[in-house]
């Protein structure tokens, strides 16, 4: 059973390897919650969810989307019946509802990427996405006899991940460290990538070394594909949100001790320029990232989870 507790020490450390099992396990932490501590107010117990996992997490939008989706949901019942067993129940349905929306998105995703690719063609890829997983497992299921380039990528070394689950589909990889794109990318028919959020601008922000690896793909003339959802479309873009930083500790970097006067820099996350992206592979289909800002809808925003990521974005900035 994995607790609220546990899920926000996991998140604050940075061990998700894409957004994908990161709101599956948020919605598993939430419903196991909510079932083991029977809150005297359903309605507080899950805004006090959302404000625990908010205080740990980076801007990450389709977990920003579920935390949404629970708090315009206590907004909804808040002058109704406060009659528990019901509001537990409903508040479990919609958790499970959203649960399969992602998985259904998911598919799609992998249908319309794997259309992408022809028999025999080499794709590269960076760190670990669940998208970009799907749109792999869908081009290998249907024979096509690809090959695959991937990377080493923080945090945690993750990229090694992503080589353990590529090759376990039977698809060869050519695996190197980071700067080794220049080498490994030439070749390739197309380049994919997850994302984390995508800004109402098309700009797409990504684990970091995705900057890099779309320049790459721009020096050689390889199109450079993000692979997401459309809940990572970032609506508080549109209202005048900055991305929030993601500094992480500089022991994930090294254990040297560093001198006085000099400072490791350690960010999980760094925005690449829409002009870089040939398209986003997403639910609904494969989408121009100047697009993005159309198919936003900001009023789904709940009042309060705006005012709670003001506060989030303050918290930031006073930690600078």
């Amino acid at each position: 059973m994995l607790r609220l507790k546990e899920y926000c020490d996991r998140v604050r450390d940075d061990a998700y390897g894409g957004s994908v099992e990161l709101v599956e396990d948020g919605i598993t932490a939430m419903a196991c919650e909510i079932e083991a501590e029977e809150p005297d107010d359903i309605l507080e117990g899950i805004e006090r969810y959302v404000d625990s996992i908010l205080a740990v997490t980076s801007p990450i939008l389709p977990l920003i989307h579920l935390l949404n989706r629970c708090m315009c949901f206590a907004e909804a019942h808040a002058a109704g019946s406060r009659d528990n067993s019901g509001l537990k129940t409903a508040f479990l349905e919609l958790l499970e509802d959203i649960r399969q929306e992602q998985r259904q998105c998911v598919e799609k995703i992998g249908k319309v990427g794997a259309r992408l690719i022809a028999r025999g063609d080499k794709v590269a890829t960076f760190s670990t996405s669940g998208s970009v997983m799907e749109i792999l497992t869908c081009a290998a299921g249907e024979g096509r006899e690809i090959t695959a380039a991937a990377f080493e990528a923080r945090p945690n070394a993750e990229g090694y991940r992503t080589l353990r689950e590529i090759s376990g589909l039977g698809i060869p990889v050519t695996f190197g460290c980071d700067a080794l794109l220049c080498k490994l990318v030439p070749g390739s028919k197309l380049f994919v990538i997850g994302a984390d959020a995508i800004t109402s601008t098309g700009e797409v922000y990504a684990k970091t070394g995705s900057y890099l690896a779309a320049l790459v793909c721009s020096e050689f003339g390889i199109p450079f594909y993000v692979a997401a959802d459309t809940s990572k479309f970032d609506p508080l873009s549109l209202l005048g949100f900055p991305i929030k930083d993601s500094l992480r500790p500089a022991c994930e970097v090294t254990d040297m001790d560093v001198p006085e006067i000099s400072e490791i820099i350690n960010i999980s996350f760094e925005l690449i320029p829409a002009k870089l992206i040939t398209g986003i592979i997403t639910e609904k289909g494969l989408i121009s990232p100047h697009a993005v800002g159309l198919m936003m809808k900001p009023e789904n925003m709940s009042p309060r989870m705006i005012h709670k990521l003001e506060q989030w974005r303050e918290n930031c900035d006073k930690l600078k």
